[in-house]
């Protein structure tokens, strides 16, 4: 048994400011989009780290999981449904991703949402002091066996890392709820991103022209002008081979490995592709994790 990803999908909507809704949104666009009714989904387990009111408990997939109705009736013979949170900055969709295999891979469960995205506290769009894009984006999981399913994680991290945001409530006095201070001169993650990625490729036997046929695919969501090029160049691969964010859509923080996979998607690069790389690097650290739609056996098969 193994893992296949069967839908996923962004929000965006600028009627609110509120990550709760937006991750909730895109939840449902993920499930009805795969025509899965939320009573069969087991997990959901959210990557956002941004979150409306500086909520830390209860935690805030079980925000959403109540607002997406999940699980929320216990009947006799049934698993319950759980949530819980995963958060490890830019790079938790990944992580997200390798820890939901762990029970849809056994068949624990048949269904997993993982949600993502970010907002300021306030939950007020648009703020200059605020460098993310306030979005929710969801991807479900199914227990399958043709799938590949997803390799092993390969990640790097910086040395001395300092942290990038905090709150800081003495200041805040009683408007601690919507303190946020955010430290927008990060560095440069493509040595990080190179350094998960070649060991990632190596790893999971993945070479040049494996990129260049369009058998594997790159995800980078790193939303810094000309980084997908970079990556491409220090890599030797194509760069047509490597997704990366809408301008448009600025830097969606945690969300950008599902915006990265649906831009591919949009594009038809995910048509033939027997391994698609997902990557996620932000200042401090960087993961890097091979998902493969067919199951090995079968797509040697048919080669």
């Amino acid at each position: 048994m193994s893992t296949a990803i069967i839908s996923a999908a962004v929000c965006t909507d600028a009627d609110t400011g509120s990550y709760f809704e937006l991750a909730s949104r895109a939840g449902r666009q993920a499930l009805q989009a795969a025509e899965i009714s939320p009573d069969r989904v087991g997990l959901v387990v959210n990557a956002g780290v941004f979150r409306d009111s500086n909520i830390a408990e209860p935690a805030v997939a079980a925000l959403i999981q109540k607002r997406l109705e999940v699980g929320l009736e216990y009947e006799t013979g049934r698993v319950p449904a759980f949530s819980f949170d995963l958060l490890n900055g830019g790079t938790g969709v990944v992580h997200a991703l390798m820890t939901a295999q762990c029970f849809t891979g056994l068949g624990d469960v048949e269904y997993a949402l993982i949600v993502a995205g970010d907002t300021h506290p306030s939950t007020e769009r648009g703020r200059a002091d605020f460098p993310y894009t306030a979005s929710g984006a969801a991807i479900l999981l199914h227990s399958s066996q043709s799938a590949g399913g997803f390799g092993r994680i390969y990640t790097s991290e910086a040395a001395g890392a300092t942290p990038t945001a905090w709150a800081n409530l003495e200041a805040a006095g009683t408007d601690g709820r919507n303190a946020l201070t955010v430290n927008t001169a990060v560095g440069d993650p493509l040595a990080l991103a190179q350094e998960a990625l070649r060991e990632c490729l190596a790893g999971e036997g993945l070479e040049s022209g494996d990129f260049a046929t369009g058998s594997a695919v790159l995800l980078a969501p790193a939303p810094i002008p000309g980084f997908r090029e970079r990556v491409a160049y220090h890599l030797g691969i194509p760069s047509s081979a490597v997704a990366g964010i809408d301008p448009f859509v600025g830097d969606p923080y945690s969300a950008g490995p599902v915006h990265a996979y649906l831009n591919a998607a949009t594009q038809g690069m995910l048509d033939e592709a027997r391994s698609v790389v997902f990557l996620a690097a932000d200042e401090n650290s960087a993961a890097a994790l091979v998902y493969r739609p067919r199951a090995l056996v079968a797509a040697e098969s048919a080669s």
